[in-house]
């Protein structure tokens, strides 16, 4: 099973490259320390943005900001939508959306079009080799099958 992970990535300004991702209950970005995005900037309010997920989509609301918050170049007046590849400014630091689709195999990461790294990493291969490799996938599979009976007896 796939699912899709949206990232706010930092494309220009003091964090430029910075990659979060963007969680159901928000991020809050600022430039006061214990926000989630700090932005060492003066053109930003101490809890300038807020970025979250709704009903499947990614918005963006102005916290109050003093300077604003910028789609596309245009002033955020509450909260808007946000697609794939717009451009989030705040204050001097610019951002884009990207969404990246991870597989259900925690190990296993698939990069979109949007997001794929020039050349592919491998997975690492020798975690299960050998003789304590084998003793490691036995018990994990045995604690699943007890875990699976225990769910089903009650």
């Amino acid at each position: 099973m796939e699912a899709s992970v949206p990232f706010l990535v930092a494309t220009a300004g003091p964090i430029q490259g910075k990659r979060v991702p963007i969680t159901p209950e928000g991020i809050i970005l600022g430039r006061e320390t214990g926000v989630d995005v700090v932005i060492p900037s003066d053109g930003v309010s101490r809890m300038h943005a807020r970025v979250l997920l709704h009903n499947g989509a990614v918005w963006v609301q102005d916290q109050g900001s003093r300077n604003g918050v910028f789609v596309n170049d245009k002033r955020v007046v509450r909260h808007k939508q946000l697609s794939p590849g717009d451009a989030l400014t705040v204050g001097e630091q610019s951002f884009t959306i990207e969404i990246q689709v991870v597989s259900s195999d925690p190990m296993e990461t698939i990069p979109t079009q949007e997001s794929a790294l020039p050349m592919p990493l491998a997975p690492p291969r020798s975690m299960f080799r050998g003789p304590v490799g084998a003793t490691v996938v036995v018990a994990v599979l045995l604690l699943v099958a007890l875990v699976v009976l225990l769910v089903f007896i009650r």
